[in-house]
């Protein structure tokens, strides 16, 4: 090791021992493992400052009911597209009796839905979109706010608040399990993917979307990218989350770049609460000068993130 001294004396992931710190950001160390490129904090965050970071405030936007139906249609649009990429893997979960689109064929018509599980459902915009589908939904969610608006909007108590490994779920009894912007959150990466393949049926499939060190926003914005946040304890290049899927037994993995639906007005917020040098200020000018229905337009933009797709 070189730099600061770490309390982690080898890689969470692959145990390799060479381990540097790289920068800190907002007082935590960055360090980096050259066996497998995975960078995490350490020390990390501890419980308490983590709980705060996690409120009722934890989700950008302002707090008007008409920004929040803004927010909540660009995640569902998102929502849409992470469903249909799970529908295109062919997986063996995803029979034709049992289309992604919710239809079914007169074979499939007596059979059981199939049982998806989101892993940090937010307030439920995948979760609708997979319940339109034809699924039958479960949901797991830290924020006990978000749970409480997700099962509002499902109509039924389909969300625990909570975390994976607290929840009352039946090992092998999902076809699929969604996570969107969670392994990056949780203190054990390794863990937590083992604990996803328990749960899934064999054959089943696993979705997972997180920051990607190997994004073109990583690599030109350095120790600046917006990804390093205090609530982020790792970041995975392509490499290190393979790796880990593989070591935790999945397969068929496959890994592509997120593309998410956001708005000029949405990445404002975002970029004001995760201020970056030179494009903080320069979003603040755009957002000023753009008009109000050009600012809330849908694009569908290639993000900073990975698209992953396994089998187990």
């Amino acid at each position: 090791m070189t730099g600061d001294v770490l309390n982690k004396t080898s890689c969470p992931l692959c145990a390799g021992q060479e381990l540097t710190v790289l920068f800190s950001r907002h007082g935590f160390p960055v360090a980096r493992c050259r066996a497998c490129g995975v960078r995490f904090l350490d020390p990390q965050p501890d419980d308490a400052m983590l709980a705060g970071i996690y409120s009722a405030q934890y989700f950008l936007g302002e707090p008007t009911p008409e920004a929040e139906a803004r927010v909540q249609a660009l995640k569902r649009a998102t929502a849409a597209r992470y469903a249909d990429c799970l529908g295109k893997r062919g997986h063996s979960s995803f029979s034709p009796a049992h289309p992604m689109d919710g239809s079914r064929s007169d074979a499939g018509k007596d059979e059981c839905p199939l049982f998806l599980l989101e892993i940090g459902c937010g307030k439920g915009e995948f979760l609708l979109e997979a319940q339109a589908r034809g699924f039958d939904v479960a949901g797991v969610e830290f924020s006990a706010d978000a749970a409480a608006a997700a099962n509002r909007r499902l109509g039924a108590e389909k969300v625990q608040a909570g975390t994976v490994e607290s929840a009352r779920l039946q090992e092998g009894s999902f076809d699929a399990v969604v996570f969107a912007d969670v392994v990056e959150h949780v203190r054990d990466p390794l863990s937590f993917l083992k604990r996803v393949h328990a749960l899934l049926k064999p054959g089943g499939a696993a979705l997972l979307i997180t920051p990607d060190l190997d994004s073109l926003s990583a690599r030109l914005l350095g120790r600046h990218w917006m990804e390093y946040k205090v609530e982020h304890l790792y970041y995975f290049t392509r490499g290190a989350v393979r790796k880990a899927l593989e070591t935790a037994g999945f397969r068929d993995i496959a890994i592509q770049p997120n593309v998410k639906a956001l708005s000029l007005d949405y990445v404002y917020h975002h970029f004001v609460r995760f201020p970056v040098p030179v494009f903080t200020p320069l979003l603040k000018v755009l957002r000023a000068l753009c008009p109000t229905g050009l600012a809330h337009r849908h694009w569908h933009v290639r993000a900073s993130g990975m698209l992953v797709t396994a089998r187990k």
